[in-house]
């Protein structure tokens, strides 16, 4: 029940504050499940992402956000469901596959944590894993702005147009390890990014 009344949130607070521009909605898939696949670079991203169409969608999020009760119930909630960065998390990987062969899409971020600039650019071999093993389209997603509109440690939003980038579906090869697979997703993801 708390999904769709957080959805409207959402919508009404970027016609506020961000007025997110989104291109490419037209390459995601309407009548199948799919992962999202992006760059993050705010705690924003995958409410955004989550607004780019009038669709439910499943979260990856860090386990440390469900330790405590009332914050944990909330991500549960709207789709949201808790993975171990430090380790490969079997458990987390399975009820990925779960959502998707469900029909549910997926939203996960390649990188694994926040960060922005020139850091290095390294990607968990879990989107490798789940490309694979789900056999469910991919679609790279690059996010700018969201950064400035919600920055680190800000306690509220800012006024910031932001943009979200949808490359069109990625097809892989059964023949590619899943960390040959990562790397060629998040490629493809960095290749999205505007040439300034």
């Amino acid at each position: 029940m708390l999904y769709w009344p957080c959805f409207l949130l959402m919508k009404f607070l970027d016609l506020i504050f961000f007025n997110t521009k989104f291109i490419g909605v037209d390459n995601i898939p309407k009548d199948t499940s799919f992962i999202f696949a992006s760059n993050h670079i705010s705690n924003l991203d995958p409410f955004i992402i989550g607004i780019s169409r009038w669709r439910r969608y499943s979260y990856m999020a860090k386990d440390s956000l469900f330790k405590k009760k009332l914050v944990g119930w909330f991500f549960h909630n709207v789709g949201a469901f808790p993975i171990k960065r430090d380790k490969s998390d079997l458990r987390a990987l399975r009820e990925a596959l779960k959502r998707l062969k469900a029909g549910c899409p997926l939203i996960l971020f390649p990188e694994g944590t926040r960060g922005a600039g020139n850091r290095e650019k390294k990607p968990q071999a879990g989107i490798g894993f789940l490309a694979n093993k789900s056999n469910k389209p991919v679609l790279p997603v690059y996010i700018v702005g969201s950064d400035k509109a919600l920055p680190n440690g800000a306690k509220w939003l800012r006024r910031h147009r932001i943009t979200v980038t949808i490359g069109k579906p990625i097809h892989l090869s059964d023949k590619q390890t899943y960390p040959e697979i990562s790397s060629f997703i998040l490629k493809n993801i960095y290749a999205l990014s505007p040439k300034l």
